[in-house]
């Protein structure tokens, strides 16, 4: 073999060997770093205090990162409400958790002008402007679902006051006397929200809410369905207007495991 070809056969093997040391270096390095063999289940941050979450965290090799703050109405303040990734989920070790926590202290918003407006009027305008709708109490009035007051924790509410946002306002309103019936619609297998909305368009209130020992969580309040319904729903059944409806709610069983209920 002549010298030169020898030579380039030797320089052409040092930088094919140095080539495959550099990749196996860097597969080394990429599987140290990502872990590829390796993940964490992502623990249920929400409900715990910023320090309980940090605690947790940490515990379990990841980090927090405060993504937002907002006010939920009756869950505890302070606490986090939601978080991404969602709990269960697997994560590389120190991955970084979003999380939004519910705030101390609720803004202030500007209470609403709603006497005159009809009962499905005073419902459209409150949700537009962040509030809840509260009880609704029927007093005679020749129009019926007129409202003629509106209320906030018991006192009378003067259009432009300012209140915390998000907060629950009761309605008074007119009935015919004779029309003062209301019909019980059926809520079964309907969530909270939506079997709560179809009360108040029916001209009734909310009244006893049962969860069972299937929800233990508020996320399980939120997938939670009703069950039960008192009084049963009825196209005959009347009921004066500003009536009680009582709701038994529940996890609905999963396809995968019909026990689920009996967890």
């Amino acid at each position: 073999m002549k010298p030169g070809i020898k030579r380039f056969i030797i320089h052409l093997s040092l930088i094919l060997g140095v080539i495959a040391i550099i990749i196996m270096l860097s597969q080394s390095w990429l599987n140290h770093f990502t872990r590829h063999s390796q993940s964490l289940i992502v623990p249920d941050f929400t409900g715990m205090s910023v320090p309980q979450a940090q605690k947790a965290a940490k515990a379990h090799a990841l980090q927090l990162q405060m993504m937002d703050s907002l006010f939920v109405p009756n869950k505890p303040r302070g606490t986090v409400f939601r978080q991404i990734p969602e709990a269960g989920s697997k994560v590389k070790k120190n991955r970084r958790i979003l999380i939004t926590i519910n705030s101390v202290l609720p803004r202030k918003a500007k209470a609403p002008s709603l006497v005159g407006f009809s009962l499905r009027q005073a419902k459209a305008e409150l949700v537009s402007q962040n509030f809840s709708l509260g009880t609704l109490y029927y007093v005679a009035d020749f129009a019926t679902n007129n409202v003629l007051e509106q209320h906030y924790r018991g006192a009378t509410l003067v259009p432009g006051t300012p209140i915390d946002a998000h907060s629950v306002i009761d309605l008074v309103l007119g009935v015919d006397p004779a029309q003062n019936i209301a019909y019980v619609p059926l809520l079964i297998g309907l969530n909270y929200e939506i079997a709560v909305d179809l009360i108040t368009d029916h001209c009734l209130n909310v009244g006893a809410i049962r969860f069972d020992a299937t929800v233990r969580s508020y996320a399980d309040s939120l997938a939670a369905v009703v069950v039960k319904q008192e009084p049963e729903a009825s196209n005959t059944l009347v009921r004066n207007m500003g009536s009680h409806v009582n709701l038994f709610l529940s996890l609905p069983q999963s396809p995968n495991n019909p026990n689920e209920a009996n967890r």
